[in-house]
């Protein structure tokens, strides 16, 4: 895919491993330049079928706009859920619990812990490796960018990312969430509030498994196994097949 179908660029991407002071200072200068710093997993970012950027073609930021959390969520949630006429319901209760059928909607918002802009930025030097590279990204928010980057690493999960960006612009106001990095198939994100009881920690599970189901059903199995994992944790992690 050529660059020329863009009429504006859709990001600039360093040619070198960056450092983490860099991508600190440059999230401090977010709103003054408009550019949000988001690692790369991979240094060969060029278009193609393996890549993180200019994948498929880009949504407008609009789209993101015309999302509410509670939507996506039952939307994803009763698409995963629904029965087949012959084979039952796609899911056992066990991987819903302490859910059932029904969507249980949006968590409540977490209680901050720390500047979600400094916790950020300590949690850079974990995700740098000599493959990584940094790029600058024309966007209000973190959230965005798996919107307007053509990203495609949510395909097979769903057709278009503009109600993950709502997800995760939500998360950015409830648990102090912000997008570190990004890779063909994988997404990190600090986060400042995270939730620190067990029924707390299952309502944001269930919202990670509409976001990401692959995260939670291939390694550990059900909702409330995933929820004991992410209790108290500052990260969130999430890969699809």
């Amino acid at each position: 895919m050529s660059m020329a179908v863009y009429p504006a660029p859709l990001c600039w991407i360093s040619t070198d491993t960056p450092g983490p002071q860099l991508a600190a200072a440059l999230r401090a200068e977010h709103r003054r330049s408009g550019l949000w710093p988001l690692l790369l997993c991979d240094s060969d970012e060029t278009f193609g079928e393996r890549c993180t950027v200019g994948v498929t073609a880009p949504e407008p930021l609009e789209h993101i706009d015309r999302w509410r959390v509670h939507d996506v969520m039952a939307r994803i949630w009763d698409g995963l859920v629904q029965a087949d006429d012959e084979l039952g319901p796609a899911y056992d209760l066990d991987v819903l619990a302490p859910f059932d059928y029904t969507c249980p909607g949006p968590a409540k918002a977490g209680n901050l812990l720390a500047d979600p802009d400094v916790l950020a930025n300590q949690q850079l030097p974990k995700l740098v490796d000599e493959d990584t590279r940094l790029a600058l990204v024309p966007v209000k928010r973190g959230a965005d960018v798996l919107t307007v980057l053509g990203w495609s690493g949510a395909a097979n999960h769903v057709s278009r990312t503009a109600g993950l960006s709502a997800m995760a612009r939500s998360w950015e106001e409830r648990f102090g969430a912000r997008i570190l990095r990004l890779g063909p198939d994988r997404l990190d994100m600090s986060v400042a509030a995270p939730p620190q009881t067990t029924e707390h920690a299952a309502a944001v599970a269930a919202e990670h498994w509409t976001f990401c189901p692959d995260r939670i059903l291939q390694e550990t199995g059900s909702i409330s196994a995933y929820a004991a994992e992410i209790r108290g944790r500052r990260t969130w992690s999430f890969w699809w097949d």
